[in-house]
């Protein structure tokens, strides 16, 4: 059996997770890395994307929006900006979501309104992503 590690996954509304894990993959905002047991202490920021835990006896599938990654002492702590599990996505509002900003995008006049549809797009997209995506 593999070593475990604890995790836990919080979203400012609610507490979603608090298990034993065996690894982790996150969407870094600089890319996507994986922690198993006894993982170096480590903070990363996250980026909208898909969030994999491999518990001993299964694999579960979130999307996340962005928030915060640590690890230290053998515990993860992800505090996420919002998370969905794989069957609480709404596939058809998420690719309307996707659409209304990818309009927004195109109609953006400020930087600031840019990045504020570009964050919505990638979210939306996370949440299809997440969604379709088959677990192995």
């Amino acid at each position: 059996m593999a070593n475990t590690f604890h995790v836990e996954l919080i979203t400012p509304e609610r507490h979603l997770l608090s298990a034993e894990a065996v690894h982790v993959r996150a969407p870094g905002s600089a890319g996507d890395f994986g922690v198993l047991a006894n993982h170096s202490p480590m903070v990363a920021g996250l980026g909208p994307g898909r969030l994999q835990i491999d518990f001993p006896s299964h694999k579960e599938e979130f999307a996340i929006g962005g928030g915060y990654f640590t690890v230290d002492s053998n515990k993860v702590i992800i505090l996420a900006e919002t998370c969905l599990r794989k069957n609480e996505i709404d596939l058809e509002a998420a690719r309307r979501d996707k659409q209304d900003a990818q309009r927004r995008m195109d109609a953006a006049v400020t930087t600031g309104d840019r990045d504020e549809a570009r964050l919505a797009y990638n979210r939306a997209n996370a949440l299809i992503r997440v969604a379709e995506h088959k677990l192995d």
